[in-house]
């Protein structure tokens, strides 16, 4: 009787440290999941995702300029951005929509800064694209801006040398009317076709958000990213407060 009752207090005690283990087994695989966890959240910083990724095509319902240079500090520094943070494509794109900027990094000697609504060519808020893309190119040689937005359809593209515009144009489709016709038209919208009537033609041709990115892919680099050559990378957001006049 003294032998079969030791025999269950062992079989008991072994019961217990079995569960025990199991336990502590257990705790330490959550554990090392959760440090994995963390390992994947320190890529994140500041709601943005940091690692290096593809470009991002973007265009429709989209504002963006484009700078000939490499140096994109540069451009953060003459867009005058405050709380930069680094930001891969995907997660770039995503929050210039929420407000930020974005600033890419290089592709094909042209640097990108992204946010669909930023002050626009209507002359509501400021800067004016217009006074930004002539303070880039003064110092760049080179600044275009393009934008297409088709719920009012609103489409523009605009391109300044050393300083000057040298051709802009905006049609808004909401109220029917080119809000700016700047500069003699360029080779590449002769070339492409890229020419409108008035709504009182037999046959309008009337601007699209598909003109907008035909001009920026003959001025600069298409935004919808069609190549399969691009190096993976991260580009910046941050904020802009504009304290510039309205108007050039």
């Amino acid at each position: 009787m003294v032998a079969g009752a030791i025999i269950i207090v062992i079989l008991i005690v072994a019961g217990i440290l079995y569960i025990r283990g199991r336990r502590t087994t257990k705790r330490k695989q959550i554990e090392v999941s959760r440090q994995g966890g963390a390992a994947k959240q320190d890529r994140i910083i500041g709601g943005f995702a940091a690692t290096p990724d593809y470009p991002e095509p973007f265009g429709y319902k989209c504002q963006w300029f484009a700078v000939k240079t490499l140096d994109t500090q540069a451009v953060i520094e003459a867009m005058k951005m405050k709380d930069v943070q680094v930001s891969n494509w995907k997660s770039g794109i995503e929050g210039s929509y929420e407000g930020y900027y974005f600033v890419s990094p290089p592709v094909e000697g042209w640097t990108l800064v992204v946010n669909p609504i930023m002050p626009d060519l209507s002359g509501a808020a400021a800067p004016s694209p217009l006074i930004v893309i002539d303070r880039l190119s003064s110092r760049f040689g080179e600044a275009c801006y393009f934008a297409t937005h088709r719920v009012v359809e609103y489409h523009a593209w605009a391109k300044s040398i050393h300083g000057k515009i040298v051709r802009a144009y905006g049609y808004v489709g909401e109220i029917g009317e080119t809000i700016i016709d700047e500069g003699e038209m360029s080779e590449e919208e002769r070339e492409n076709d890229v020419i409108f009537t008035g709504l009182d033609a037999d046959e309008p041709r009337l601007p699209s958000e598909e003109d907008v990115l035909l001009m920026a892919a003959q001025w600069t680099i298409d935004p919808m990213m069609p190549n399969d050559h691009y190096d993976k990378g991260t580009g910046f957001v941050g904020v802009v407060i504009n304290e510039e006049p309205l108007h050039r």
